[in-house]
């Protein structure tokens, strides 16, 4: 481009040099001929043919040489030669980066906590039944180290039923517990006495009068804990859980029971997969009047977790040995737990087989039914031998989840209660174990509706279809259950709670005449519903007061045969922070 220029205005310039020489050739022409024409008029005029003239004149005219441009220019190169160059891309955007500028952060004030108290005192009573009531709560407040406190109860009454003998009964708890922090694990201790005080008040009064004391049965439970846990935040360690325990459970009959638990549990990962591993070791020791036998339960369950985005996958299997009276059986149960979310968590299909062998103790056969006779010695325990479920579960709304669930269980050695009709004391107000193996299938739903702390609803229940084997009826196990259960806040001044429970029909095994001779044949005892309301005003943060209803329907049911229930009662009360 430099080139092509300088060569065109050289050009332009050698042009306009030219023109003006040409010019200056023209004029001196035009200027001779002009003399010459004025030379031949002159002789012309004066008619002299020869005339000589001369001019004189210091003035000699020169013609400069001109400058001659070449047609061929010398082109000179003004090009520098680049030895390296490197090509390549760049890729810069379309429009620059725009830099914010900083802004400093914003300084909050920290928000003041709640002030929390010691204690907590709540007392009541119900004049109908003469049920004094009483509940005592105490612990430390905030604290990063450790956190401790305890818990008492007292319930009781002198209930006396129509037709039935004495019902009273007292219901006495202590709690004390205690947490450690520590860096990366909590130590936990607690320590639990119970006292429970009942009647076998299911007898005709017509026919026999008892005493009080006759009829009275405690059952006291004395029971320490430990639990270590721990919380690795990166997946490098395994994080566990080691639970010891140990309680003595007696009667006033010489019946107790001692058991010492060690559960363990070990979590880590493999790769993307966790890998669970529990352990448990549980030993008991039963003694009655003149029989002693020990029981042992040894138990393994590993097991892995996967997930992904949407799905959720559990595995594993169950090993169990139990020796019972010195006789041992070894089980193997399936572990498997399949759930897929097909939409944002509102549906949530899931499915599943487990199984495992529960242990049927003097503890928990008391604690389902109080009224059991407590000097058999059938303990069996029960052999859940599979479990297949499947069900729906998600969300509805923010607000509302639901949870649909099938069910299909096979069972050897289950328990059922029925009255103990070769009794000595022939009254007939105990119960005895009968076993069998049965299938279960049950249909169940929960609905949970929580808007915020102002309004909360529960409804939750299943439908049961028993098949045994040799028992003509399922005994005291109900077709179906269903619970309704609400809060309502009202400006967290006024406290409302409702519990309305349904239960379906059961048999029971009874006794009746027939051609002069006596037979045990089923008896079908109806459903029953049972509403309870509760009021609460809080005065202060410090004071409230309740009033709570109970059986509002005033219905006399059974829950166990011969056994029936309070009718209407209620209970005022008030609770207090002392300190």
């Amino acid at each position: 481009m430099n080139f092509l220029k300088s060569f065109k205005e050289i050009k332009i310039e050698a042009k306009a040099l030219i023109r003006r020489q040409q010019k200056r050739s023209v004029a001196g022409i035009i200027m001779g001929i002009v003399l010459c024409g004025n030379a031949l008029t002159g002789s012309a005029q004066t008619g002299i043919n020869d005339l000589n003239y001369e001019a004189k004149s210091e003035f000699v005219p020169t013609i400069k040489d001109a400058i001659k441009f070449s047609d061929l220019p010398e082109i000179k190169d003004t090009v520098k030669k680049v030895d390296k160059i490197k090509y390549g891309i760049v890729s810069k955007p379309l429009f620059a980066k725009y830099e914010a500028q900083t802004i400093e952060a914003a300084k909050l004030q920290n928000e003041p906590l709640s002030r929390l108290y010691n204690s907590l005192l709540k007392i009541g009573y119900g004049p109908i039944y003469n049920m004094p009531y009483a509940e005592f709560w105490i612990a430390n407040t905030r604290s990063k180290e450790a956190a401790f406190g305890a818990h008492l109860k007292h319930f009781s009454s002198t209930t006396h039923l129509k037709d039935v003998g004495y019902g009273g009964f007292s219901d006495n708890t202590v709690n004390v517990f205690g947490k450690k922090f520590y860096k990366k694990h909590t130590l936990n201790g607690d320590f639990n006495y119970d006292r429970n005080v009942i009647h076998y008040y299911g007898y005709d009064t017509t026919i026999n009068h008892l005493e009080n004391d006759y009829t009275k049965q405690r059952y006291q439970l004395i029971e320490p804990k430990l639990l270590l846990t721990s919380h690795y935040n990166d997946s490098t360690h395994i994080n566990h859980a080691i639970n010891l325990g140990f309680y003595n459970y007696q009667n006033l009959y010489r019946e107790s029971e001692s058991n010492v638990k060690l559960k363990a549990k070990g979590e880590m990962f493999i790769n993307k997969e966790k890998f669970n591993l529990n352990f448990l070791t549980d030993y008991y020791n039963h003694k009655q009047a003149n029989d002693t036998f020990n029981d042992l339960i040894v138990s393994i369950n590993p097991s892995f977790e996967a997930s992904g985005k949407k799905w959720r996958a559990d595995i594993g299997v169950t090993g169990t040995l139990d020796n019972m009276k010195n006789v041992s059986r070894f089980y193997f149960y399936p572990q498997l737990n399949l759930q897929y979310d097909i939409y944002e968590n509102l549906i949530i299909p899931y499915v599943g087989a487990t199984g495992g062998l529960i242990k049927n103790s003097f503890r928990s056969l008391s604690a389902e039914n109080p009224f059991v006779d407590t000097t058999v010695n059938s303990y069996m325990n029960t052999n859940n031998k599979i479990n297949l479920f499947g069900g729906l579960r998600g969300n509805l709304s923010s607000n509302t989840s639901y949870d649909a669930k099938v069910n299909f269980a096979q069972y050897d050695n289950l328990h059922f209660f029925v009255i103990d009709y070769s009794g000595p004391n022939q009254i007939y107000n105990q119960f005895n174990l009968l076993y069998d193996a049965a299938s279960v299938l049950t249909v169940s739903g929960q609905l949970k509706y929580q808007m915020r702390e102002k309004l909360n609803l529960i409804a939750k229940g299943g439908y049961y279809i028993y098949n045994t084997k040799t028992l003509t009826r399922a005994y005291h196990k109900p077709d179906y259950d269903l619970t309704l259960s609400g809060i309502y806040n009202l400006q967290s001044k006024i406290i409302l709670r409702a519990d309305l429970f349904f239960m379906g029909k059961q048999w029971a095994l009874s006794q009746f005449e027939e051609n002069g001779s006596t037979v045990l044949k089923p008896k079908q005892i109806n459903g029953w519903a049972d509403l309870n309301l509760e009021a609460e005003y809080r005065y202060s943060k410090m004071l409230s007061f309740f009033a709570r209803v109970n059986n509002i329907a005033n219905q006399r049911y059974y829950r166990w045969e011969r056994y029936p229930s309070q009718r209407f009662n209620f209970m005022i009360g008030l609770s207090f922070v002392p300190f």
